[in-house]
C-alpha cells in the first residue's frame, strides 16, 4: 500500500475468470503520470532526493527548536487544508487564473475563509497567488479528479474518516493495529464490506501502479519474460501498461474475486481470483509483488512468498517492488509509508534488503539482485533457492 496495487485479505476460493475485452485508454507517460518530460535515470532521481533532502535539513535547521516544534504541531492543518480545498472543488474549478471572489463564486463557498486556505496552499506549492488573482500551476493539475495520472486518489483515500482515525489513533502503548482497534476489522476485511472506500482505495492504487509500470520497465531486463502474473495487482493498471508497453507479452492479475471483478479490460490479460496465501497460479515466467508485501507480517509475507515459489518454474523469477528502509532515516515519503503501515496493518512495514534477503531465504527462495528504480522505490530480483 504505497504509491501501487495491494489488495489481499483472508481466503478464497480460487477461479479462472479472463477478460478479453480490449484496453481503451492510452499509454502513460512520464509526463502524464509524474508530471517530468522524460522518465530519470534512478541515479539522477536518488541524487535529487539527496539534495532535497539536504537542504531541507538546513531549512528546519535554520529555526530554533521552538519554532521547529510548533511547525511540526501545526503540520496537521496540511493534510486538512489540501483535503479541504480538494473536496470543494478548487483543483477543477481553477482552470484560469481568477480572482478569490469569482472561484468563491463558482464554488459557491465564503470567499473570506476560501482565501485563507488558498494562501496556506499556495505556500505549500500547490496553486499560486499573484497579484491578487489565484493561478494553477502543475501541481493543481495533478489534483483534478480528471487528471489522467489519478494521484488525487491519493488525497481522497486518506481523507476516508476511518483511514484519519487510524492514524489519529497510533499509540505506543496499544498492542493491535490502530486500524482494527479503530474501526473494529482489520484494514482489508473493513474495506471489503465498504464497496465506495474500496473503489476510492483501488483507484490510489492504481495511480501508483502506472508509475511503477514506467519505472519497472525502464530497470528491468525483461529478455525471456513473454507470460507475468501480478500478484495482489488489485485492479491490473500496472500490468495492462506493461503489455502496453510489450505487445508480445501475455499476462493475469491475481487478487481476490471482489478485486479482478473491478480490474480493467485488456486483450492479453486474465483476470484470476483467489487467495495468495492459499495457492498462487502456476505457468508464469515472472511474478511481480508491487507493495504488496509491506501490507504483511513477515510470518504472512513467507508464506506468500512459498506459495509464488511453489507455483513458480525452475527458471522463473519473482520481481518485488517495495520502499527501502534506511538505517540512517532521511525526510522522504517512505518513512511517512512506513508510519502509514503501523497505523493500517497488523505487522506490515517498509524493509532492508537484508530483511527481504532473509525472507526470501525462509520460502526457498534466493535475492540475486536489488535495484533502485525512478519512483525512489527497489526493487528485489529473487530466483529459486539453489
Amino acid at each position: 500500500m504505497s504509491t501501487t496495487t495491494t489488495t489481499m485479505s483472508k481466503p478464497n476460493t480460487a477461479a479462472n475468470t479472463p477478460n478479453s475485452n480490449p484496453k481503451t485508454s492510452t499509454i502513460p507517460t512520464a509526463k502524464t503520470t509524474l508530471g517530468v518530460p522524460f522518465l530519470p535515470p534512478a541515479a539522477m532521481s536518488a541524487g535529487s532526493e539527496k539534495i532535497r533532502n539536504r537542504f531541507g535539513r538546513i531549512h528546519r535547521s535554520m529555526a530554533p527548536p521552538p519554532v521547529q516544534i510548533l511547525e511540526s504541531a501545526l503540520s496537521i492543518l496540511e493534510h486538512r487544508v489540501l483535503v479541504a480545498l480538494c473536496a470543494a472543488g478548487v483543483p477543477d474549478a481553477l482552470d484560469e487564473s481568477m480572482t478569490v471572489d469569482d472561484l468563491a463564486i463558482r464554488l459557491a463557498v465564503d470567499p473570506a475563509r476560501l482565501e485563507r486556505l488558498l494562501r496556506y496552499g499556495a505556500a505549500r506549492g500547490w496553486l499560486r497567488i499573484h497579484c491578487g488573482n489565484v493561478v494553477p500551476n502543475k501541481v493543481t493539475a495533478f489534483l483534478r479528479s480528471d487528471h489522467p495520472s489519478g494521484w488525487r486518489a491519493w488525497v481522497d483515500f486518506l481523507s476516508i474518516p476511518e483511514v484519519v482515525d487510524a492514524i489519529t489513533a497510533l499509540d505506543l502503548r496499544a498492542d493491535n493495529a490502530p486500524f482494527e482497534r479503530s474501526n473494529g476489522l482489520p484494514f482489508f476485511d473493513w474495506m471489503a464490506e465498504h464497496p465506495l472506500e474500496w473503489d476510492t482505495f483501488d483507484r490510489a492504487m492504481a495511480a501508483g501502479g502506472r508509475m511503477h509500470a514506467l519505472t519497472l520497465d525502464a530497470a528491468v531486463g525483461w529478455k525471456g519474460t513473454p507470460r507475468i502474473c501480478d500478484v495482489g495487482g488489485g485492479t491490473g493498471d500496472l500490468l495492462a501498461t506493461l503489455l502496453d508497453l510489450h505487445p508480445d507479452w501475455r499476462g493475469a492479475v491475481f487478487d481476490l474475486p471482489g478485486v479482478v471483478a473491478r480490474a480493467v479490460a485488456h486483450e492479453r490479460m486474465e483476470h484470476l481470483a483467489g487467495d495468495a496465501f492459499v495457492e498462487v497460479p502456476s505457468g508464469f515466467d515472472s511474478y511481480l509483488l508491487v507493495n504488496v508485501l509491506h501490507d504483511w507480517s513477515d510470518a504472512d509475507s513467507v508464506r506468500i512468498l512459498g506459495n509464488v515459489a511453489r507455483a513458480m518454474p525452475a527458471t522463473g523469477r519473482v520481481l518485488i517492488v517495495d520502499s527501502q528502509r534506511r538505517i540512517e532515516p532521511r525526510d522522504e515519503i517512505f518513512v511517512s509509508t512506513d508510519v502509514l503501515m503501523a497505523a493500517l496493518t497488523s505487522g506490515g512495514q517498509e524493509r532492508t534488503a537484508r530483511e527481504f534477503r532473509h525472507l526470501a531465504a525462509e520460502a526457498g527462495l534466493r535475492l540475486v539482485r536489488t535495484f533502485a528504480l525512478a519512483s525512489g522505490d527497489v526493487a528485489h530480483d529473487l530466483r529459486r533457492a539453489r
